[in-house]
């Protein structure tokens, strides 16, 4: 076995020579805000980036988001109170062939937030993604199949890690509408494989505009259900692309 280590080092050099220099790596930083008012006022402030590689070949993310939002609301007898919640989010995903017309690919993502009662949330998923229609850096259309296994550690001792294993069909639209603007849905649908009572649905609709060469502004609706209680919210959020 000995024999054959200069030969994989030279390979694995030459295949990640190959793939640095194509100059298809960017990275991304945004930073963005979001106010709401009525019954309950809230205000968030939210960080995210990433190191990415994107062509033919591969797609591959590294990534991470950090929210911190502030809730004022009063209660029965006129009183205020505000709370806080501080939420991390990181992960990676990787899609090989994207452009093809059926494709594999995996993802990882942590979160923890106290707020909601994590103390550590972790998600792991395979799956298989088919092609309607492609056309590089115009629109993609399509639609994937996979397994989840999530696994959760809650903040309150008393109770118990939980672990489950969901379905997830996830349509996905795509659309460059003019030069400068693209718009995006992703849908995510996620029975529980033992109860298909036990259902997630997470949409997220999203108007990015290309501000200049490196600058970009993203409008987000963001939709939760899960448990007959519905989610929802609107941000704002200003990135900046490099190419490394």
């Amino acid at each position: 076995m000995k024999t054959h280590r200069p030969f994989l080092f030279i390979l694995l050099f030459f295949t990640a020579t190959q793939l640095f220099g194509q100059n298809k790596w960017s990275f991304d930083f945004g930073l963005g805000t979001a106010l709401h008012s009525g019954n309950v006022n809230s205000f968030n402030l939210n960080n995210n980036a990433s190191i990415n590689r994107n062509d033919s070949l591969i797609a591959l993310d590294f990534h991470y988001k950090i929210l911190y939002s502030s809730l004022i609301d009063r209660d029965d007898i006129g009183q205020q109170w505000k709370e806080t919640n501080f939420e991390v989010n990181g992960g990676i995903k990787f899609d090989y062939r994207q452009h093809d017309r059926f494709s594999p690919f995996l993802a990882l993502e942590m979160l923890t937030n106290k707020y909601k009662g994590y103390d550590i949330k972790m998600s792991g998923l395979i799956g298989l993604k088919y092609r309607i229609y492609v056309k590089p850096s115009f629109c993609d259309y399509s639609i994937s199949a996979a397994f989840v296994y999530d696994w959760t550690d809650f903040t309150d001792a008393t109770i118990l890690p939980n672990n489950n294993f969901r379905i997830s069909l996830r349509p996905k639209i795509k659309q460059r509408l003019t030069e400068n603007l693209t718009l995006l849905n992703l849908t995510y649908y996620q029975p529980s494989v033992l109860d298909f009572d036990d259902f997630i649905i997470n949409s997220s609709t999203t108007l990015q505009t290309q501000l200049s060469k490196n600058c970009f502004s993203t409008l987000d609706s963001p939709t939760s259900i899960a448990a007959e209680c519905l989610q929802t919210n609107t941000r704002n959020t200003i990135s900046f692309r490099k190419f490394l």
